[in-house]
Order: structure tokens, then C-alpha cells, then sequence
């Protein structure tokens, strides 16, 4: 049986661990960037490249004037926001060549099967962990974020 004049120090005690922890830990920071910064990010690469990267979440600042490979992402969710152009991204199915190219991150060459979903200029879709995907056509001028949620 426990005793319960101890269940308050040990709740005390947690609280304080908890709080020694987070003291421990780096505060959040702030990130602001230009229009010209975002810019000169999505006209790096192929494809652009991330303007926020920590282990919480990346944003990737992205544009895309040909087909990708298809994808899947073992640990992260992709969010897409598109801001201009268009594009058809097939979800699901089954990838054509599938290599792991890096750890959690699977490349093919296409996808059988699948559903296609139109992106154009105020789309905002999310693809879910263990999602292939694979934008399939573009129309040049596709630019889009796609914001990296990874899974804890």
C-alpha cells in the first residue's frame, strides 16, 4: 500500500526534474528570412533547397520545372504549399525501382497505381510518413514549400 504523504514530494520531484530538463534544453529560435533569401534558396539545387532545418521540422523552399523521382519518407510528413504554377503528384500505389538512397529515404522511378491530385497556386496537401509520391508532371513556374514535420 503507498503511502500518501509521499505523493506529493513525488509529484514535487517530477515537476522539478522536468523543469531542470527543459533548462537544459536550447529555448526555440526565431527564424525571419527576405523574400531575396527564399528566393536565392529556391533557385539553389535542383530543385531549391531548405531555408529552416532543425529537429522539429524543415522548410524547404522548392521549385520544380520537370518530374521527380518518387518518394518515400520513412520518418518525416511532407506539407506542400503551393504558391505558383501547377503540377500532378500521384499518392500511394506501388514505386517502379524502389532504392534506399539514405537512411528512412526511398527513390524509384515512378509509381503504379496510386491517385493523382492536381497542384496548382493555394493547394496545400499533406503526404503521411511511409507515403510514396512522386510528382509525376509539371507545368513550368511550379514553385511550393514543402514543410517536413518529422516523427518523434
Amino acid at each position: 500500500m503507498s503511502n500518501p504523504l509521499l505523493r506529493p514530494v513525488s509529484v514535487t520531484a517530477l515537476v522539478f526534474a522536468a523543469a531542470a530538463l527543459a533548462a537544459d534544453a536550447p529555448p526555440p529560435k526565431i527564424e525571419y528570412f527576405t523574400p531575396a533569401a527564399v528566393d536565392a534558396a529556391r533557385a539553389a539545387g535542383e530543385t531549391g533547397s531548405a531555408i529552416i532545418t532543425n529537429p522539429e521540422f524543415k522548410v524547404l523552399a522548392s521549385r520544380r520545372d520537370k518530374p521527380g523521382q518518387s518518394e518515400v519518407h520513412v520518418n518525416d510528413t511532407d506539407i506542400f504549399i503551393v504558391i505558383d504554377g501547377s503540377a500532378t503528384i500521384v499518392l500511394g500505389g506501388n514505386m517502379v525501382g524502389a532504392k534506399q538512397v539514405a537512411p528512412g529515404e526511398i527513390r524509384g522511378t515512378a509509381i503504379e497505381g496510386g491517385a493523382d491530385y492536381r497542384l496548382e497556386k493555394g493547394v496545400v496537401l499533406t503526404v503521411p510518413r511511409n507515403t510514396p509520391h512522386w510528382v509525376r508532371e509539371t507545368q513550368p513556374g511550379f514553385r511550393y514549400y514543402v514543410v517536413k514535420s518529422a516523427a518523434r
